[in-house]
């Protein structure tokens, strides 16, 4: 990474969420490596501010979310006083996980090792998965009288399937890294110790992508919650005003002069969305 403890691009290594810049991309680190990087609510509020943070600055194409040592995320903490389940879903959770999808910029998951319950929320609501290969994913949700989370029951079934949501849930099922990438859960396996800088790779390819990446995923959160007819009029108008700015411009001169484009622009205005 270009930036260091010392540089103000990166918070202090005691916070239990970090946060740096590297050039284009954003890279948030769940720092609780003694609890497998188990999320308390104030982690969580922590969590949602740096997406915000990150989204706001304009240098930044794209956001890697990792966590500290041997973990991804074991899911929301559970030691100690755990408090009101509803409460802390409705006041940590749910925002964070709404702002995730929410985000115009792409989010990219490193999964460097565990990922269980909540955790696989957080996963699940990245944009993309980078997995290492000796990672897992795991819901016991249905062996201690719970049910998935912050979520999932909306998430999962949408990214692998209703059939294998089922298997993986209601069996509280554990899904290797391979196996998850086979199911389409996980985008792109690493070797061990290096789904961070893969997935920092990965994000660095959107530094040269144009306004249309925000629209796009934009576009395929809306498709969820629509009809095929009224998403078709979607996209009609929005491609329209895509046509209409300086990204698709100068990307038509870039190629009849076969040349890179030099795209700027990062973000849509609202009246895009």
């Amino acid at each position: 990474m270009t930036s260091s403890t010392s540089s103000p691009d990166r918070t202090p290594p005691t916070a239990d969420v970090l946060v740096e810049r590297d050039e284009t991309v954003g890279i948030i680190t769940i720092n609780r490596p003694a609890r497998l990087n188990a999320v308390t609510p104030e982690a969580g509020d922590t969590l949602r501010s740096a997406f915000l943070e990150l989204e706001a600055d304009s240098r930044i194409r794209a956001v890697v979310l990792t966590g500290a040592g041997r973990g991804f995320c074991a899911g929301a903490d559970i030691s100690g006083d755990v408090g009101n389940a509803r409460e802390v879903l409705l006041d940590s959770w749910n925002p964070l996980v709404l702002t995730m999808r929410s985000l115009q910029i792409p989010i990219i998951a490193a999964v460097n090792g565990v990922a269980a319950g909540a955790g696989v929320s957080l996963a699940l609501a990245c944009d993309l998965r980078v997995a290492a290969t000796s990672a897992r994913f795991e819901l016991s949700f249905a062996k201690i009288g719970l049910m998935p989370d912050a979520g999932l029951t909306w998430l999962l079934p949408r990214v692998v399937g209703l059939g294998r949501a089922n298997e993986m849930a209601l069996l509280a099922e554990r899904l290797s890294a391979p196996e998850a990438h086979t199911w389409g859960l996980v985008n792109q396996l690493a070797a061990d110790g290096q789904a961070l800088g893969d997935a920092v790779a990965m994000a660095r390819r959107f530094a040269e992508l144009s306004v249309s990446v925000a629209t796009i995923k934009q576009a395929h959160q809306r498709a969820l919650g629509t009809d095929f007819a009224d998403q078709l009029k979607h996209e009609a108008h929005t491609q329209g005003w895509l046509q209409e700015q300086p990204d698709f411009a100068e990307a038509t001169r870039a190629f009849a002069e076969k040349r890179p484009a030099q795209l700027t622009e990062r973000k849509p205005p609202d009246q895009a969305r």
